[in-house]
């Protein structure tokens, strides 16, 4: 019952924030002539270049997922019918839940339990956050050296960032499993599946072939979405020079990295406003780059999973 009342209010208030963000924007929008001139303006055609791009993305990020499947799960399944159900997954993405329940319904006939399965993904999203702080430290250290945030080094704050998160488990599961046996709470269904939780985080990070692999992914996809980006941008309004390119894109991934709502819709654009318009340009021209990056991404991911079926059907046959 406590159960029930939980999962209630927390979709209750998923859905408020979706309203006033709707709203918020709706109010933006409404006769903004601002929003109406870029749409004019804009050069669109490099969004071919950019739909062909987070196609490779998508492919990325599901070698991303099926390399910890076989290595960390220990999983056997073939890439095909793999590849089948990510691009399904990514297509029914478009309903809010559906393209995540989808994969896990499929990947549980693979005997994938359903508390595996989101273990997994809350540690390659623990991974994927830890990588992204690390790089944009190295990045930062080597083009923005002096940019400092409260006096602080912006490169020393993501390095900072990244030792904490990689480290949390190892720190924290020791704490955590010392007052597990002095409280005697091992029986407690939400003390195991901690457990066991941040005990995958740790295996995860000790698997060096895992690790090797993980890393090298993420730095292909890392570039390619601030090519995404930058390319983006420059399509929307082309007085945008790379610098603050970068830093929009830097906004946009820390944003996205932690989701309040699924794929923090609307949040990352309200988000990526603000972002824009602390940089001197209009706010409605970052809501605009979330929105048609979004679009493209969507229309990439439609392509992709109807292609993809064709193709499979087809192998099947012949």
């Amino acid at each position: 019952m406590i159960k029930k009342k939980f999962f209630f209010s927390s979709n209750l208030f998923k859905i408020i924030i979706i309203f006033c963000c709707l709203f918020f924007i709706y109010n933006f929008f409404h006769d903004n002539e601002k929003i109406y001139n870029i749409i004019i303006n804009a050069d669109y055609k490099n969004s071919l270049i950019i739909i062909l791009l987070s196609i490779f993305l998508i492919c990325l990020y599901s070698l991303l997922t099926l390399s910890a499947l076989r290595d960390i799960c220990e999983i056997k399944i073939s890439s095909q019918k793999w590849y089948l159900i990510y691009f399904n997954s990514q297509f029914l993405n478009s309903i809010p839940f559906f393209g995540i329940f989808y994969r896990a319904r499929q990947l549980k006939k693979f005997d994938l339990n359903y508390d595996k399965f989101v273990g997994m993904y809350v540690m390659i999203k623990w991974l994927y956050l830890s990588s992204l702080l690390f790089v944009l430290g190295i990045e930062t250290l080597i083009f923005f050296y002096d940019v400092s945030f409260f006096n602080i080094k912006i490169f020393f704050i993501f390095f900072f960032l990244s030792l904490f998160l990689i480290s949390f488990p190892y720190v924290f599961g020791k704490s955590f499993d010392r007052l597990i046996e002095k409280l005697n709470l091992s029986d407690y269904f939400i003390f195991s599946r901690i457990k066991k939780l941040l005990n995958l985080f740790i295996i995860s990070s000790l698997n060096k072939k895992y690790i090797k692999k993980f890393f090298k992914i993420f730095i292909f996809i890392h570039l390619l979405e601030l090519l995404v980006i930058v390319i983006l941008i420059n399509s929307l309004q082309t007085d945008i020079g790379i610098k603050d390119s970068y830093i929009i894109f830097v906004g946009t991934q820390l944003i996205d990295s932690i989701n309040i709502i699924p794929q923090n819709i609307f949040i990352s654009e309200i988000g990526t406003g603000f972002l824009v318009q602390e940089l001197k340009y209009d706010f409605e021209l970052g809501v605009l780059i979330k929105l048609y990056l979004r679009f493209l991404i969507f229309f990439s991911s439609i392509f992709l999973a109807i292609a993809y079926n064709i193709i499979n059907k087809f192998l099947i046959k012949y």
